[in-house]
């Protein structure tokens, strides 16, 4: 996925799995460490900044606040990483490098992502080692410009297939702190320049859903020659659990898209891609159940815990429930932890909620047990047509 200068190098010192191996899809969240404190933050990042000579880390939803003296030569966020990692909360580099191994006989395709991954230099590290085993291609980094203040586009560049980055918003926004959109355009735009395939991800909320601000968003992306633009859904996760107000109803979802496939019907690019949760809402027609947890897609926490969603994590960092929990990648190799009788159950009963996403499924089902909720057809957007495609299931679930 990367090109242009660097494709020469592709596959020096690189020991790239088999294309036999099954492939997965694994969003790391190699460190919870960042510098923003953006409202909505998914993952409920670890907010770390500078107060009067000592270290402030907020964590557990912003409201649990420790001080460190700070350190001469080391900078905050090395330090608050360390801090974590000896209350056993994330992993050090020992345990980061592990993990790699422990995907022995896969064919991963691997974002490392955060918190803000690179704020934390020994991560650096962790995505060489990524592109040297798996090759470059498969791998993605997510982070944003502050992140990356003390790298440039050409030393990350020979590490990495595609650079993705958020940018949903134009102007002041309440859910994200000032500076934070700009910043990681003018970084993705260094990575565009250094021919490096680039995504913005932009999670669609009632802030955004304006004509001028949708347009001119697109209109931004398209003169910084970003690649994909990938329009996610609200998920009330993480942070965004305590404003529920800023989910779009499902007409306000059209509409944006209808309003970006518009601008990239004149511009060209970037690119419309829209989020798995999305894709049965746009086309109930597909054959393949977009909604590819467990089968392909995982997502991983600082600490090694293997989660069948990335998005599963509850407001304050925490994983949603122990029903999404699959074991912990750090301690077990990922094929054993696939053998175990709840990954099998997740990959048997994919198909019982056909299309709809499984995180808000969960989140909005009326069943008792954990993981019925998660197979329930009880995802707003499109519980109300789930009658109207039940006829269409069994012959899509017969064909895959």
């Amino acid at each position: 996925m990367l090109f242009g200068g660097f494709m020469e190098k592709k596959e020096e010192n690189v020991s790239v799995q088999s294309v036999s191996a099954p492939k997965i899809d694994l969003i790391w969240n190699l460190t919870l460490i960042c510098p923003w404190d953006c409202a909505i933050c998914c993952v409920d990042a670890v907010h770390v900044k500078s107060q009067s000579g000592l270290v402030q880390i907020r964590s557990r939803a912003l409201t649990q606040v420790e001080h460190l003296i700070k350190e001469s030569g080391e900078s905050i966020f090395d330090q608050a990483a360390k801090q974590r990692q000896a209350q056993n909360l994330e992993l050090n580099l020992e345990g980061k490098l592990r993990i790699l191994r422990h995907l022995d006989g896969f064919s991963p395709k691997i974002d490392i992502s955060g918190g803000d991954v690179l704020i934390v230099r020994e991560n650096f590290i962790v995505l060489e080692e990524a592109a040297r085993q798996f090759g470059r291609e498969q791998v993605t980094l997510t982070a944003t410009g502050a992140g990356l203040s003390h790298y440039d586009a050409a030393t990350i560049a020979p590490l990495i297939g595609e650079f993705n980055f958020t940018y949903d918003n134009i102007a002041v926004y309440s859910n994200r702190p000032n500076g934070y959109a700009n910043g990681n355009l003018r970084k993705a735009a260094e990575f565009a320049r250094a021919d490096v395939r680039t995504r913005a991800e932009c999670p669609l909320t009632t802030e955004n859903l304006s004509d001028i601000t949708l347009r001119r968003l697109y209109l931004d992306l398209h003169e910084a020659n970003i690649d994909k633009l990938l329009l996610m859904r609200m998920f009330p996760v993480g942070r965004g659990m305590f404003d529920l107000s800023v989910v779009p109803t499902p007409d306000q979802y059209r509409r944006a898209i209808k309003i970006l496939r518009e601008m990239e019907s004149q511009l060209g690019t970037p690119k419309l891609k829209l989020q798995c949760a999305l894709r049965f809402f746009d086309s109930q027609a597909s054959l393949e159940n977009p909604c590819d947890l467990v089968r392909e897609s995982f997502g991983l926490m600082a600490d090694g815990t293997l989660l069948a969603s990335p998005w599963a994590v509850g407001p304050t960092g925490q994983p949603l429930h122990e029903s999404w929990v699959l074991g912990n990648l750090a301690v077990n190799q990922l094929s054993q932890i696939l053998k175990s009788e709840k990954a099998r159950e997740y990959q048997r009963r994919l198909n019982e909620n056909f299309g709809h996403c499984k995180i808000h499924a969960y989140l909005n089902s009326a069943r008792e047990g954990h993981l019925d909720r998660i197979f329930d057809k009880a995802d707003p957007l499109y519980a109300r047509s789930s009658n109207e495609v039940a006829d269409l299931e069994p012959a899509m679930i017969g064909s895959l």
